[in-house]
């Protein structure tokens, strides 16, 4: 088990060389067995598919797929993801079934918005009419009038009666307007509508009559159903069908994107990209069944510095490299930190958010996001990595709850081991302080191993994060921590060996480079002194920032304990015995209050010591993550 921690897989680089007509198959094979991160072959720098059939049938799938998915969406129908079947489809066939169920889909909706139009006309005219008939007045009367002018629509202002005492008459109902007047009148009345915002409607009821409107209407909506179910039977009959190929043919899409990375000579495909070296035998096995003994696979004989990282931690450890990859992925050259993490964040967490009850909450909201993402299939994404992490330091949170003696706030149920923050908040800050050091020191160590793993001699000894730095820092600590406990002082020799000649070191690291390890020398000597002074005035205040910084983990422990009294405080109020309904809702509200706040609060501020206290002394994170080419398979026929 420990052989896993701090290391990651063993990436190679490989190279494979196949004729073209395997390309399909051995792409399928590669992307349904999904160990192998494809890259760009650096010879090939266009983003192209170099081969000209290639890209014909490239630009073929992709029309197929346009295609389909018009179709479906047309349809109502949500595609599935993505997936091939396990032998090449007769592509011609299958375009033939697109262009006939567009073609039908076209035609249908045509169809239908010409009847829609026509209803939604025939609907109004029946609207006009029936308005009419609700004011009393007999349509054929108004088409056959020679006497008087008449004028019908609507008005946008319905907040005005008739007029009584007009040269006109007007009738209203609703929004619909009747008028009737002489021609000498009638100017007049249209002047009068149009204040109220008149829509002339009179051409629309011309040679019109409602049982023929009402006829018409029930004939277009029988045809509307007509249309309706036979689109709906199109879509029972060729969804599943259209489905099935969206999911063939987005697989097709992505093996074309892993072709754009691959080379191409008249007869063979060059494939180029990464691979665990524990899968070799895997991918021989894969082109022996395919290929036969016509292909060649080239692996390389170490890993390279360039290769992408998959980094390989036991099943414990795994939810933490979540942390780790928000900010970045350790490259080759460095040593995977999930490990310490996962203890550092994990032992933070818990000593500000110390109560046995809550802790326990917090540790059951974990389990509970775990099965969440379970039942989603998403047991190794973020929402199972979260839960997981929530779980550790629910877990974590509860046994520092024990030390502490609390349980859902109180302090008085039970003893602590250890003792109460808030009686002793110096004994606290002192704790938590000698912790940052000692995270510190270990983020030195890590980085000087990091520095021999990149062959920086120089800034594995003589750093600002180097053993020089290391010696005097933890001698400070330790000199410090001894004459606080015994009021010893330091000895000279104490200062000179583990002060002063580090210190030393440290400044002399741009002579003593380029005498041992043959590096530059720097360009002036007053320029190299005033920088190694600013170094040596930054390196110490940073030292000692990033050591006090670690007081906010008993500041938060303190701050959880303030809440909790304060929420008894509260109760107290309502029922000193504390058993009265409003004291325990007091309580309860309280402690749910803690957990939400509080556990979002000490959250925040563990990742905030992890990255900018602990992780800035050793990590850069600008390593690549490894993403094989995968690819979901189907094995049900069209």
């Amino acid at each position: 088990m420990m052989t896993r921690m701090f290391v990651k897989s063993d990436i190679r680089n490989i190279t494979i060389a196949l004729e073209k007509t395997f390309y399909h198959e051995v792409y399928l094979r590669l992307g349904k067995a999904g160990f192998v991160h494809l890259s760009r072959s650096k010879d090939n720098l266009t983003d192209t598919v170099a081969d000209t059939g290639l890209k014909n049938e490239e630009a073929r799938q992709r029309e197929i797929l346009s295609g389909i998915e018009f179709a479906l969406n047309t349809l109502n129908i949500e595609p599935e993801g993505s997936g091939l079947l396990d032998k090449v489809r007769d592509t011609t066939q299958d375009e033939e079934f697109v262009l006939t169920t567009l073609n039908t889909i076209e035609r249908v909706q045509k169809l239908r918005l010409r009847i829609q139009e026509e209803l939604d006309f025939t609907t109004g005219r029946i609207a006009d009419l029936e308005a009419l008939n609700r004011m009393g007045i007999d349509p054929e009367a108004v088409r056959t009038t020679r006497l008087i002018k008449v004028a019908f629509g609507v008005v946008g202002n319905t907040g005005w009666d008739p007029p009584d005492q007009e040269t006109f008459a007007v009738a209203r109902a609703g929004e619909y307007v009747f008028g009737a007047a002489l021609p000498a009148d009638f100017p007049r009345m249209i002047h009068f509508l149009s204040e109220y915002g008149f829509s002339d409607k009179s051409g629309d009821i011309e040679g019109l009559s409602l049982e023929s409107l009402i006829s018409r209407e029930n004939t277009l909506r029988q045809r509307l159903e007509i249309l309706d179910r036979y689109f709906s039977d199109l879509k029972d009959k060729t969804g599943k069908a259209l489905m099935n190929l969206h999911s063939i043919y987005t697989g097709y899409d992505e093996v074309f994107k892993a072709l754009r990375m691959a080379l191409f000579s008249s007869k063979a495909i060059f494939i180029t990209g990464w691979m665990d070296i524990t899968d070799k035998q895997r991918l021989f096995g894969i082109l022996r069944e395919i290929c036969g003994d016509r292909f060649i696979a080239v692996i390389a004989g170490q890993r390279e510095s360039d290769a992408p990282v998959r980094l390989r931690n036991i099943r414990f450890l795994r939810p933490f490299e979540l942390l780790v990859k928000i900010m970045g992925i350790p490259a080759n050259n460095e040593i995977d930190p999930t490990p310490l993490t996962a203890a550092t964040f994990v032992l933070m967490f818990g000593l500000m958010f110390g109560d046995l009850g809550q802790g326990l909450v917090l540790a059951l909201g974990g389990v509970i996001l775990c099965k969440i993402a379970g039942k989603k299939g998403d047991s190794q994404a973020e929402l199972g990595k979260a839960g997981a992490i929530l779980t550790v330091c629910g877990l974590s949170a509860a046994v520092c709850g024990i030390l502490y003696g609390s349980i859902f706030s109180s302090e008085h149920i039970m003893p602590a081991l250890w003792f109460h923050p808030i009686e002793h908040p110096m004994c606290l800050f002192s704790v938590t302080i000698l912790m940052g050091a000692l995270f510190i020191i270990t983020g030195l160590c890590v980085n000087i191993i990091n520095s021999f793993m990149n062959s920086d001699y120089t800034g594995a000894l003589f750093g600002k994060r180097g053993l020089s730095v290391l010696i005097l820092y933890a001698a400070v600590v330790l000199l410090t921590v001894r004459y606080m406990r015994t009021g010893q002082e330091a000895g000279i020799w104490e200062i000179g060996g583990f002060i002063i000649l580090p210190l030393v070191f440290f400044s002399m690291r741009g002579v003593l480079g380029p005498v041992l390890f043959n590096e530059h020398k720097p360009h002036s000597i007053l320029e190299y002194m005033i920088e190694t002074l600013m170094e040596v005035l930054e390196t110490g205040l940073s030292m000692l920032a990033n050591t006090i910084s670690f007081i906010r983990v008993g500041a938060f422990a303190l701050s959880h304990a303030g809440l909790s009294i304060v929420t008894y405080t509260l109760a107290g109020m309502f029922d000193p015995s504390m058993k009265s309904a409003g004291a325990l809702t007091v309580i309860i509200v309280g402690n749910i209050f803690i957990i939400g706040f509080e556990g979002f609060v000490c959250g925040i501020q563990s990742m905030r010591l992890e990255y900018y206290e602990f992780f800035s002394k050793f990590f850069k994170g600008d390593g690549i993550a490894f993403t094989p080419f995968t690819i979901k398979v189907k094995t049900s026929e069209v």
